[in-house]
């Protein structure tokens, strides 16, 4: 018997290795496109459009509600939210995108089962987790930011003095990027913290419903009850309530029936982040 050896021209990588620090940013690159619904069909973009357009849309309209008043000689226009009342003007958008797009995510990847082949490589478990919510955080601080550029620049170019409203939104700047920064990662960790118990995208998004708005309306009942001073506390389930308190904590507002400060909700984004993270390190790959 005799045999036969084939060269089938099979050899070693031995080109660049660009190792873990190059796996994760291609990550967070691949995902925030996802998040965005670039380089998919037209359907995965709707949403993302939505949210993102909509508030942009609103700010452009208060901008000229603003300019209409000054040219007939109104002056200011009572009622009309400043960069202090813009979350609260733009609130449901962040939910809306995150329990849209949090199981889009996770979900594909679960349900596909390629998280194996994620996790064969450099990259480690943790780093899929915050890229992830890297990703997503970029998604909802776009949908904060924008409206309030918007409303910035529009307040500049219709003040007579350029120079003195630039000084005056200047001061802006830091509450503006703190505020929202705090709330997009607060928002995205808890989304994922969610999605990531089911690979079923309408499962993933009615739970990440539930989570922003079931504790809201037992809150304001059980405070509407006024069963006794530990109810004043009862706020601290409802995840809106929080972020509307940092919010106006960041801006130095008082904001009545909501504890303010950044405390309460830095600890649910903590909270959120290391159940996920968690949650990745046992899940089955």
């Amino acid at each position: 018997m005799t045999g036969s050896i084939y060269d089938l021209g099979y050899r070693g990588y031995d080109g660049p290795r660009l190792g873990r620090r190059h796996a994760v940013s291609t990550l967070i690159g691949h995902a925030t496109r996802s998040v965005f619904g670039l380089g998919r069909s037209g359907r995965a973009k709707i949403m993302p459009a939505f949210c993102v357009g909509l508030p942009a849309l609103i700010a452009l309209l208060l901008v000229g509600i603003r300019a209409i008043a000054a040219q007939s000689g109104v002056g200011e226009v009572p009622g009309i939210p400043g960069h202090d009342g813009m979350y609260a003007v733009a609130a449901v958008f962040p939910v809306l995108f995150v329990a849209a797009q949090a199981p889009e995510l996770l979900g594909r990847d679960q349900r596909y089962r390629v998280l194996t082949l994620y996790f064969a490589r450099a990259l480690r478990r943790p780093d899929y987790v915050l890229a992830k919510l890297a990703a997503l955080t970029a998604g909802v601080l776009t949908i904060l930011l924008l409206p309030q550029v918007l409303l910035g620049a529009g307040t500049i170019l219709m003040d007579p003095d350029i120079l003195a409203a630039l000084r005056k939104e200047a001061a802006f700047v830091l509450p503006v990027i703190a505020s929202s920064l705090v709330i997009a990662v607060v928002t995205a960790a808890v989304g994922l913290a969610v999605a990531s118990t089911t690979p079923r995208r309408a499962y993933a998004t009615a739970a990440i419903f539930g989570v922003f708005i079931i504790p809201g309306i037992a809150a304001a009942i059980i405070i509407g009850l006024e069963v006794g001073a530990a109810s004043k506390w009862i706020i601290l389930i409802d995840i809106r309530a929080l972020l509307d308190g940092v919010n106006a904590w960041f801006f130095g507002v008082l904001l009545g029936g909501s504890l303010g400060g950044h405390g309460p909700v830095l600890a649910v984004g903590g909270g959120a982040t290391v159940a996920l993270v968690w949650r990745y390190l046992r899940i089955q790959a």
